[in-house]
């Protein structure tokens, strides 16, 4: 008598792990092929030679007109931020160029692209045989380690390769700190600071200690909401200690809010420039708050910003007002610098014919004002507040303004007209009624710096 025993089902969810880390060295396989495309891209803009195309300032090298053409088609193209554009580019031309062993570690699928990422990063400023030597090593370590751990033994492996240069790189980094704004969910946003470490940990251990203060003194708060709130008091009520800077500066905020939203009749959210929506309570907070307000007359048919300002030579205060009011952030596709921090630019180059009037101005950031007049780039304002960009590739990308109000209802139109059509028979003059926006600045809030990385 013989028995037979049953072969064991494959546990499911084991299954699905493994799944999972095939088709990660899937993708990986995939990002080498990436990269040797993005190098190829490359090397084809450069056989096109473009030119600086601007006509009158500082030339641009042709190498620098083809990195910024590339980051900025790249970026539209793939849906990239610049700053990730720009890291695409220099992870893959550093993989193909000087880092073999790393670039087949990513095509055998035992490298992630972000393992390649941090490795390319930290050969920046290795030759010759430290080159080598540094990525045979790193190549070896990364199949054991994830990205971060990967990060620290990278920043040892360099500074035993060329411990002479630590202090410059160091010196170089900190030329690249800045503070930027990413938005969240349901009100919320991110605030981002990348600054030396001993600085940004004296932060953190600062507001920590304030925090446990608090804590120990009764605070029902969480830690967590404590360390947020000492950090957002310190940043909106301290003052600075830098010679030369400017004491009581307060952040303020601009918030749009339909009339009717205000007098609670109205159901169409506020618009906080440089965000978008928000919440009618935090809207009402912040009005509540106000210092100062001003009427923005709007389209009733289309919800577009309205202006009745002259066509000077010069744009004149109000005109950039509304400018800024129409596009809250640069209107290079993509751009999310606030209109505030950006140049006023004639679409249509004035020294060309453009007019000095709204149709023609928009917001630029000063880096993208940059890419328009020295790169193959063209924008164009199409007449209704939209503006279409058109890449040296040849690829179009519409701009939408983010400063429109919903149009007033078909019912109140319908409304006002007959009230109209009624006076004029009376021979009374009553101009039709438009929608009203409230700006409403606030000095207990934060206007941040939404200043995404431009890398040229």
């Amino acid at each position: 008598m013989t028995s037979t025993i049953p072969l064991l089902e494959p546990d499911p969810y084991v299954v699905a792990l493994e799944q999972v880390a095939a088709l990660d060295r899937q993708i990986a396989a995939l990002s080498a092929a990436r990269a040797e495309r993005v190098t190829h891209a490359r090397n084809h803009l450069h056989r096109q030679t473009p030119t600086d195309t601007s006509t009158g300032g500082p030339v641009w090298s042709t190498a620098r007109v083809e990195r910024v053409e590339l980051i900025t088609e790249l970026a539209q193209l793939t849906r990239r931020t610049e700053y990730r554009s720009a890291t695409l580019i220099d992870t893959s031309t550093a993989l193909v160029d000087f880092l073999p062993a790393t670039l087949a570690g990513v095509a055998a699928g035992t490298l992630s692209w972000e393992h390649a990422e941090v490795i390319a990063k930290h050969a920046d400023g290795l030759e010759g045989d430290a080159l080598v030597s540094y990525d045979a090593r790193l190549a070896a370590l990364a199949a054991e380690v994830n990205p971060k751990q990967l990060d620290r033994k990278a920043r040892a492996q360099v500074e035993l390769s060329q411990p002479s240069t630590a202090v410059e790189r160091a010196e170089k980094a900190a030329a690249t700190r800045r503070i930027y704004v990413d938005p969240g969910a349901d009100g919320m946003a991110y605030l981002t600071l990348f600054a030396p470490a001993p600085e940004i940990h004296a932060i953190a251990d600062r507001t920590a200690r304030l925090a446990a203060g608090l804590r120990a003194a009764g605070d029902p708060r969480s830690m967590g909401h404590l360390k947020l709130d000492v950090l957002c008091d310190l940043m909106l009520n301290g003052e600075t200690s830098i010679p030369g800077a400017t004491r009581g500066v307060r952040g303020r905020v601009h918030v749009m809010v339909p009339a009717m939203t205000l007098l609670g009749v109205g159901e169409e959210a506020a618009i906080l420039r440089g965000y978008g929506p928000i919440d009618p309570a935090t809207a009402a907070q912040v009005t509540a708050e106000a210092t100062s307000w001003r009427r923005i007359l709007t389209d009733p048919i289309t919800g577009r910003i309205l202006t009745a300002d002259p066509r000077d030579y010069r744009p004149t205060a109000r005109m950039i007002d509304h400018a800024r009011l129409v596009h809250p952030t640069c209107v290079f596709p993509g751009c999310t610098v606030p209109s505030e921090r950006a140049d006023i630019d004639h679409t249509e180059d004035h020294a060309f014919g453009g007019h000095t009037t709204p149709e023609n101005l928009a917001p630029l950031s000063q880096g993208h004002h940059k890419v328009k007049h020295h790169t193959r780039w063209q924008i164009v304002q199409n007449g209704d507040d939209t503006l279409t960009a058109t890449s040296p590739a040849g690829y179009r990308y519409t701009v939408s303004p983010e400063g429109k109000m919903q149009p007033a209802p078909q019912e109140l139109l319908g409304r006002t007209a007959a009230t109209t059509a009624t006076t004029a028979n009376t021979e009374v003059a009553t101009p039709i009624a438009t929608p009203v926006e409230i700006a409403a600045a606030s000095p207990t809030t934060v206007l941040g710096e939404d200043l995404t990385d431009c890398p040229f």
